[in-house]
């Protein structure tokens, strides 16, 4: 009887070390910088008997953990073209929102709850907004159209959550290293990321002044925003708001995304 009292503790033990050694946070901190953190409540936990289908492919680790080499997480082509010609960030956004099952168009996020500044002339000089805090243009104009950083897509993403009554989780990712982006895509949260259009290096060769503080902002004439939603080992997929869904090498995709200053946001939603 002793012996199989021993062999019993001895195997709840090593069932005990195995799901403690597995459990998955609850929460992540993302954007040091923001001092955010996604709540995961709701989002269930990778396991060997419960593999979402997102996840292609996975392998054990010698210490009894999943690492996931293959994600792919299928989102809704949203073209930005024709009707928002400049509005790749608002058009990535939307695209996670219809992914999640919300029949918002482009053009009703741009329109209604986009924030946006317009370009004006004063003396010789530009004025236009600060990135940070509103759109600068209008993303529909041709001319008068330019770009945002990840603020005011959150901004709007959150009006419009909170417009329809959506239990949506809106966060500025701006900071975060590559593997905290990777993580997420592990969770099967999709990111908006900005890059170049050709992964190239930013061109920094136009610039305005800022409406509130009259600061001079050289902005990249080649940004673009898309979304990531999958990756392996060489590559990454993303929904290209220009091109529909694409596959780039994934150091480059990274690099491109650092050199011009780290710039990502993402939408979780919550099942509480």
């Amino acid at each position: 009887m002793r012996k199989i009292a021993v062999s019993t503790i001895f195997v709840i033990l090593i069932c005990v070390v195995y799901f403690s050694m597995n459990k998955v946070n609850s929460h992540i901190r993302v954007n040091s910088n923001a001092n955010s953190e996604i709540d995961f409540t709701g989002i269930d936990s990778i396991t060997k008997l419960n593999v979402p289908t997102y996840v292609k492919k996975y392998d054990w680790t010698p210490e009894g953990q999943m690492k996931i080499t293959e994600v792919f997480i299928p989102v809704k082509a949203v073209m930005q073209l024709p009707e928002l010609p400049h509005g790749c960030e608002i058009t990535s956004l939307t695209a996670i929102l219809n992914t999640y099952g919300y029949g918002v168009s482009k053009t009703e996020m741009a329109d209604n709850y986009l924030p946006k500044q317009p370009f004006s002339q004063k003396n010789h000089r530009r004025y236009g907004a600060n990135p940070y805090k509103a759109y600068a243009g209008n993303p529909s104009s041709e001319t008068g159209g330019f770009f945002s950083y990840a603020p005011p897509i959150v901004e709007g993403a959150a009006k419009y959550a909170k417009a329809v009554g959506a239990n949506l989780q809106t966060l500025d990712m701006s900071g975060s290293t590559r593997e905290e982006i990777i993580s997420l895509l592990n969770k099967g949260i999709p990111v908006v990321v900005w890059v170049t259009l050709d992964l190239g290096k930013p061109r920094l060769n136009y610039s305005w002044h800022f409406h509130d503080t009259g600061e001079k902002f050289t902005a990249p004439t080649n940004l673009h925003a898309v979304v990531l939603n999958g990756f392996d080992e060489k590559k990454v997929h993303v929904m290209n708001p220009l091109h529909g869904q694409m596959t780039y090498d994934a150091d480059a995709f990274f690099k491109s995304y650092q050199e011009l200053g780290s710039h990502a946001m993402t939408v979780v939603k919550s099942e509480k």
